[in-house]
């Protein structure tokens, strides 16, 4: 299993209300990639390069989301 699965999988046994960690991680992705967007367009030197894949916006919004819970001793938190 990847680690990016076995972070879902932590933090959906973890939550009470997954619907809400879905709108979470959902609404810090979009910023993420707001931000990327943004920060490429402004920057001269970009070329038009393309802003980060949707996988690594997810994957970040996933750290991001549950380093801010406290799940004891497992894989994170």
């Amino acid at each position: 299993m990847s680690t990016i699965s076995e972070i879902a999988c932590e933090l959906n046994e973890s939550v009470e209300n997954r619907y809400e960690l879905v709108l979470d991680i959902a609404e810090l992705a979009k910023k993420l990639l707001d931000e990327s967007r943004d920060k490429n367009l402004n920057d001269p030197f970009s070329e038009g390069k393309s802003v980060s894949s949707a996988d690594k916006v997810i994957y970040q919004a996933l750290i991001m989301v549950s380093s801010e819970r406290d799940f004891g001793d497992g894989l994170i938190g």
